[in-house]
């Protein structure tokens, strides 16, 4: 399985990441398109997750930015699916009792807006063979857990943004 994915210039375009003009609560909100490309046969959905781990030194955890499950299995994931989904997604980083973030960005799709330097942001998709049935929200490690059993194939792709 392959992860297909459109940079301008090296970097996630400004659209979907520090520079975009639509933001909620100060965080970028428009999901990047994907492609994926030889997924297994017997794939019946799709999961993934989007997690800077750059942010480590910064804010001392791995900041998460996006996490989806049950996605029909497809080939191509288009601009601002993250709005426009009705199915489960899980909760961001902005979620964290550390933070004093407004709810309506606590999950979905957030972009990745590097506070000190680039950072690469790494996006695994999971090809499964059944659904995680998660109820949404819900939180990264619970996402985790429940891909046991379900993954025929997975995909990394590192995506860099701009400070």
């Amino acid at each position: 399985m392959e992860i297909k994915l459109h940079l301008e210039n090296g970097f996630l375009p400004d659209k979907y990441a520090k520079r975009a003009t639509v933001k909620e609560a100060g965080s970028p909100v428009i999901s990047f398109p994907f492609e994926l490309t030889d997924l297994p046969a017997e794939a019946k959905y799709l999961a993934w997750s989007l997690v800077d781990y750059d942010s480590i030194p910064v804010c001392g955890f791995a900041w998460i930015h996006w996490v989806v499950s049950d996605v029909p299995v497809t080939t191509a994931i288009p601009e601002d699916f993250s709005r426009q989904y009705a199915g489960p997604q899980g909760y961001n980083s902005t979620v964290s009792k550390l933070l004093n973030e407004p709810a309506e960005v606590h999950a979905g799709y957030i972009g990745p807006t590097p506070p000190d330097k680039d950072h690469d942001y790494t996006l695994r998709v999971y090809a499964l063979s059944d659904k995680l049935n998660l109820p949404a929200p819900y939180y990264y490690n619970e996402f985790l857990r429940a891909l046991k059993g379900k993954v025929l194939d997975e995909a990394r792709f590192d995506i860099p943004a701009q400070a």
